[in-house]
């Protein structure tokens, strides 16, 4: 066989642009995703090093495991903005939480994606994901506000919130949690939580645990119109 000249080998090596490198690499995650959920109709958040929520107290609706959501370019590509690389240790999360620095935070890839599948599949069956909380996941909480005499003008009490843990939560480490803290009445964004806030908050984790609260601005609010702030807890 003749030996090939390494100039016609290296005619054969062409380069490859960052962007479809990003790509390709995504594409590998999603595949990953694809595979584990295939075998479990739930996805594990500790397969990626993923905190796995407590139990929500509030309960909500099983999902239809028949009911595939395929995994598309536009999904891939929201994934890949949005996502965060690595997850953010507490010390990390509590200096930008304190700086009011929300953009380094986010989801993990597979998180996201898994995340944007739950979107699609709340839309089918329920029309929107704010009508799936209103009248599944929340809907003793929202019933309250319907009763005769509510004022959503009245002064916070400890007993207009309402935890769930949050089944999507952000890519931290060191055993954090994410808790979404549903309120009755309109929450201000912001990082400085109202005295009641703060009661409930202790009220149901008690005062030896560290924690920070933040109302995304709206523009970041997934649910805008249903009033809510997100709750990390770090147990000692």
């Amino acid at each position: 066989m003749a030996p090939i000249k390494l100039g016609t080998f290296l005619s054969f090596l062409k380069p490859v642009p960052i962007s479809s490198l990003h790509t390709h690499m995504a594409r590998l995650q999603v595949d990953t995703v694809r595979c584990v959920t295939s075998k479990s109709s739930k996805l594990d958040p500790s397969s990626y090093g993923l905190l796995s929520p407590p139990d929500s107290p509030a309960p909500g609706v099983v999902e239809n495991t028949e009911d595939t959501v395929e995994v598309t370019d536009a999904m891939i590509a929201r994934a890949t903005r949005l996502s965060i690389p690595a997850p953010v240790a507490w010390p990390q999360f509590k200096q930008l939480v304190d700086a009011k620095d929300l953009q380094p935070l986010g989801r993990s890839f597979p998180m996201q994606i898994t995340y944007e599948q739950h979107k699609v599949r709340m839309e089918r069956r329920f029309g929107s994901i704010a009508t799936y909380l209103t009248n599944h996941v929340l809907a003793d909480l929202i019933a309250e506000t319907n009763v005769p005499g509510f004022d959503p003008h009245a002064p916070l009490k400890v007993s207009d919130f309402v935890f769930r843990a949050n089944d999507f939560p952000y890519f931290l480490g060191d055993d954090v949690e994410h808790w979404v803290m549903w309120c009755k009445k309109r929450l201000e964004p912001g990082f400085e939580p109202p005295t009641p806030a703060i009661d409930a908050i202790e009220a149901q984790f008690g005062c030896s645990v560290e924690w920070r609260y933040f109302v995304n601005p709206v523009h970041r609010q997934s649910v805008p119109q249903l009033s809510h702030a997100h709750v990390f807890i770090k147990r000692t």
